[in-house]
């Protein structure tokens, strides 16, 4: 009898043990899959955060590449009459002839008008995480391409304004007009008569036409055609 309840006892406690263990492991996998759940959860949560931030980002560079867009459409016809003035000074005047009824050309080496560019989509773009899904592909593409321009406009931007600096400079320096002209903007007969018969003036005419509306104005169209096909393909990406 003794003998049996000894077995007995040590089944008992042989099928508690396994039923602890049991217990424990069933514990222990329904901890672990918790775990998995809240972090598949939080991934999920942090995925569509990303998402969410890329579309903020991208509709911000949409916004940008439109601005850009029209400032540049704004300075290409702005250009289409300083190409006007130019031709005056450079084609339609003989170089034996003096420049008449042109009051725009004394504007020529004053100021110059340029596209205001600016580096937040490259910055925009730089601070995202991209992957190879249609929507990354077209801003690296379109990131590529703003890296390109800000470069070759900056060259202009630098080259034109040493142009200007240099013209002033010298005019400063030699011609008693010079404060009355650029402060008040009164050109009297000596003024005129640099701006009309002066092969100075016109040799630097045509130096700021060579460093920048020729060759700056063909980089710019070439910019705006990809310009405007990325401002499509972005838009049909973020409408679908």
């Amino acid at each position: 009898m003794r003998i049996f309840n000894a077995s007995r006892l040590k089944m008992l406690k042989s099928k508690r043990l396994k039923n602890y263990i049991l217990y424990a492991l069933g514990e222990i996998i329904l901890v672990v899959l918790g775990i998995l759940i809240a972090l598949k959860v939080n991934n999920n949560n942090l995925e569509n955060q990303k998402q969410q931030q890329l579309l903020g980002s991208a509709n911000r560079v949409l916004e940008l590449m439109q601005k850009d867009d029209s400032d540049i459409d704004d300075v290409l016809k702005h250009w289409v009459n300083v190409e006007k003035t130019i031709d005056t000074v450079l084609v339609i005047t003989k170089a034996t002839e003096p420049i008449v009824n042109c009051e725009s050309c004394l504007n020529l080496l004053l100021s110059i008008k340029l596209p205001e560019l600016d580096d937040e989509i490259v910055q925009l773009i730089s601070n995202e995480d991209l992957s190879n899904s249609e929507l990354d592909t077209t801003l690296k593409a379109i990131a590529k391409d703003y890296k390109s321009i800000l470069i070759t406009a900056n060259f202009y931007k630098e080259s034109s304004t040493e142009v200007l600096k240099d013209h002033l400079g010298y005019l400063k320096e030699n011609y008693a007009w010079f404060a009355q002209y650029v402060y008040n903007g009164i050109c009297d007969e000596a003024c005129q008569e640099y701006h009309n018969n002066s092969s100075d003036y016109r040799n630097k005419v045509a130096y700021l036409n060579f460093i920048l509306y020729d060759s700056y104005q063909y980089d710019l169209l070439v910019f705006k055609d990809r310009l405007k096909n990325h401002i499509s393909k972005l838009k049909s990406i973020l409408n679908n």
